[in-house]
């Protein structure tokens, strides 16, 4: 009676997962065939068609469709047979590798600040003024307040930034403040208004002030690097890295935003090309940024090697997350910021589109063998 107990509850739990994933699938099938005017011209001869069936037969166990290896080479020019797929990463990988529950707990935003804020020398997290976690206000401090208290809190606390801490992605919801009185100077919205509009699961923070070379870039966002690490072997594992920019006048530097996306080596040279992406169904390209007219090509960053040292080390501080894609800043003391980590729908189409580099390098063929062990 125990057993068939046991067994009811595993079953109890897996099924809610396995339809998560169908609908991942199927979300993941119409998308990439919506976008084939993008990448129908690109043909492979009959010798490249079998150096990738070969490569996806040995090292996955089966042949796969050439749909997202097409797409990206559409966008880069670069052919490659160890692209990752968009739809085995997040039908396949994220499931397998990052346990559902921790994966769940560790995306919430509010949160960021109790996993790793000043856990290692020279990072942080953003200072949290007021926290809503499910209708219960928290101060940066994490204790316990009332409606009104968040208020005084934030009634004359000046620039900051709003956003949810659940349920959320590429900058959606997510608003610059500017609050005097208890009022945004640029909307005129009430705090009384704010708290309804965002109900619950959101975060007032610091908005922060980007370090000089960001800034360059562009001023009017923070300029994120995204940078994936994985454990592999009892090793942690560093992905081709990429910067994100605003443009146009947003406050965001989201991909699916309007933000651009450019490569990024691990000695800090950025790539020669910046893309404009939207939902992967854009290809616009730049050699310089179409607002400050900054020339990608020789512009360095110089906190790369340092910010991939640091996020091997934080990597550690979760457990059982496999693959983390993090999102970076350095602010304008030269501190680097964690500006929150995605374990769930991590999107790693774009930084191997923008980099011609497969997401895994050359652990790919291993990675994939130990996804069917």
């Amino acid at each position: 009676m125990k057993k068939i107990y046991k067994r009811f509850l595993n079953l109890f739990f897996k099924v809610p997962l396995k339809i998560e994933v169908f609908k991942t699938f199927i979300a993941e099938w119409y998308a990439i065939i919506k976008k084939r005017p993008l990448y129908k011209d690109i043909k492979w001869s009959k010798e490249q068609k079998k150096d990738f069936d070969d490569f996806w037969k040995n090292s996955y166990g089966k042949k796969i469709s050439n749909r997202w290896h097409k797409l990206y080479q559409s966008v880069n020019g670069v052919y490659r047979i160890d692209y990752l797929p968009e739809v085995i990463y997040t039908t396949k990988i994220e499931h397998k590798f990052n346990d559902h529950f921790y994966s769940k707990v560790s995306s919430d935003k509010s949160l960021l600040g109790v996993f790793f804020d000043n856990r290692i020398e020279n990072v942080r997290t953003p200072e949290n003024y007021v926290i809503n976690s499910y209708g219960v206000f928290y101060n940066s401090k994490r204790e316990v307040i009332s409606y009104e208290e968040a208020k005084n809190i934030l009634s004359d606390i000046g620039p900051a930034v709003v956003k949810p801490t659940t349920d959320s992605s590429s900058g959606q919801n997510v608003q610059i403040l500017n609050i005097k009185d208890g009022k945004d100077l640029k909307t005129d919205i009430t705090l009384d208004e704010l708290f309804n509009k965002y109900g619950s699961n959101f975060v007032v923070q610091e908005k922060i002030k980007p370090f000089k070379e960001l800034k360059d870039l562009y001023p009017d966002s923070i300029n994120t690097i995204r940078l994936t690490s994985y454990i592999l072997n009892s090793q942690v594992h560093v992905a081709p890295i990429s910067l994100r920019i605003g443009a146009s006048g947003s406050v965001v530097d989201n991909i699916h935003a309007g933000g651009m996306g450019v490569s990024v080596d691990d000695s800090g040279q950025l790539g020669e090309i910046a893309y404009r992406l939207g939902y992967g169904d854009s290809d616009e390209k730049f050699s310089q940024h179409p607002d400050t007219n900054i020339v990608f090509k020789n512009y360095k960053l110089s906190f790369i090697e340092e910010l991939i040292d640091d996020a091997k080390k934080l990597h550690g501080l979760l457990s059982n997350i496999g693959v983390i894609s993090w999102d970076f800043t350095v602010d304008e003391n030269g501190t680097i910021v964690i500006v929150e980590i995605n374990v769930r729908g991590q999107g790693i189409w774009f930084p191997q589109m923008i980099s011609g580099r497969p997401l895994f390098g050359d652990n790919t063929k291993e990675f994939l063998k130990t996804l069917n062990k």
